[in-house]
């Protein structure tokens, strides 16, 4: 588990220092003959190295006579691991969550680090952690989220609500597999997973499962299911194609949602996918070859700007737009320390959204989308079309949250064009 812990140790500094996102920083790391014990302990490490930053170093300042800047980034990232592990790792013995990062610290930093790194850890393993007595400060050390963001959260949603939301995001969560209908039933690749090992249960049409590898199971790369969260699968559902619509999907990669609306037609019809980057659109290409889809067209076109030939020629729309991506911190912890409080992120939404609407037909409907409850994000750009385009109403709207809906933090709203 030591190897386990050093491959930890430089996830995690790719992520931090490197900006790279950490499930891809983990895919490159995580080989495929590695133990799966190992492969768990290192995933849950950076998720929670990551997703509990502030936290850690709130209690590195607790202990530490040296300021975190002055502290070098190694030995940084593994005072955090340590931390991490006895804090919040319960089958961790402290020694060992103690020694071990002791024996990195000695390979990463100076002659005196392993001292410096062992002295802290053994203070905090036998201190109880006193946190800040101010309200939203508390709710940020403890929760581990910036401050702008729970004062922001705290004036929209209000105390209580803000504290379930965030503490949501810290919760482990199953896997959601949505099944390929065009070559099984849920009810069958449920069979299948348990057949083979797999504690798997079917729930409203979709499969709830523990986590497993998915690169090396043959049911995946033989397109039988999609990873993919219960919030994201309604975009589809509510967008509601039909066999023989022509759809455009304005943001596709890396074509979950485009894939899913292919299925709901029985693969029969027509379904632009645009993308911006010509590595996403060969992403594109892939998952609909692994899935057996036929019907999709990927396709290099910039969704902020107007196609001219796609003008009155689409049934349906799913403009998933880009977003904060606020509501699946859960999933991707570096989020809530790489977003700025202010962002152009509204007026990009609304181009979208403005030039899709130029593309459907009358009668035709428009799903716009996030991954994020945000509102400036959300019914703010919904509201202000609605309000400049009469010719199209709202028939949807829901905004999916956390810790009420067990899901990503989602928002789909369905407009119709009515002349």
């Amino acid at each position: 588990m030591s190897n386990a812990r050093e491959i930890a140790m430089k996830v995690i500094y790719d992520v931090e220092f490197n900006g790279a996102y950490s499930n891809m920083a983990l895919k490159k790391a995580l080989k495929t003959d590695m133990p799966k014990q190992d492969k768990a302990f290192i995933s849950n490490l950076v998720y929670g190295v990551t997703d509990r930053k502030l936290t850690l170093d709130y209690v590195i300042g607790k202990f530490s006579k040296i300021k975190l800047k002055k502290i070098s980034k190694y030995i940084l990232i593994i005072l955090r691991m340590g931390i991490y592990q006895i804090m919040f790792m319960d089958k961790v013995p402290t020694s060992a969550a103690v020694n071990e990062s002791v024996k990195l610290a000695r390979r990463y930093g100076h002659g005196a680090s392993a001292g410096f790194v062992n002295g802290l850890l053994r203070n905090v393993s036998k201190t109880e952690i006193e946190y800040p007595s101010d309200k939203t400060e508390y709710l940020s050390v403890k929760y581990s989220f910036p401050m702008w963001l729970c004062e922001k959260w705290i004036d929209e949603f209000g105390y209580d609500f803000t504290e379930k939301l965030i503490e949501s995001f810290g919760m482990e969560k199953r896997l959601n597999i949505r099944p390929n209908r065009l070559k099984i039933t849920a009810d069958e690749l449920c069979k299948k997973f348990n057949d083979n090992g797999i504690n798997a249960e079917v729930y409203d049409g979709y499969i709830v499962s523990d986590g497993f590898d998915i690169s090396a199971d043959s049911l995946y790369n033989d397109g039988y299911y999609t990873i993919q969260d219960s919030a994201a699968m309604q975009t589809a559902k509510v967008l509601a194609p039909c066999e023989g619509d022509t759809v455009i999907d304005m943001c596709a990669a890396p074509g979950g949602k485009t894939t899913h609306i292919a299925e709901l037609m029985n693969n029969k019809g027509k379904i632009y996918a645009f993308d911006v980057h010509e590595h996403k659109i060969e992403l594109i290409k892939k998952n609909a070859e692994r899935l057996g889809i036929t019907i999709i067209e990927p396709k290099l076109s910039d969704g902020c700007k107007i196609d001219e030939s796609m003008i009155n020629t689409a049934d349906k729309i799913l403009c998933d737009v880009p977003c904060s991506g606020l509501g699946i911190i859960g999933r991707k912890p570096e989020i809530k320390w790489n977003r700025a409080e202010d962002n152009d992120l509204p007026k990009i939404q609304r181009q979208i959204l403005d030039n899709a609407s130029k593309y459907l037909k009358i009668n035709g409907e428009i799903v716009y989308s996030t991954c994020t409850i945000e509102k400036e994000e959300n019914e703010a750009v919904t509201d202000s079309f609605t309000a400049d385009n009469e010719n199209f109403e709202k028939v949807f709207e829901k905004t999916f949250y956390p810790h009420i809906d067990n899901t990503d933090g989602f928002y789909i709203c369905k407009m119709k064009r009515i002349k």
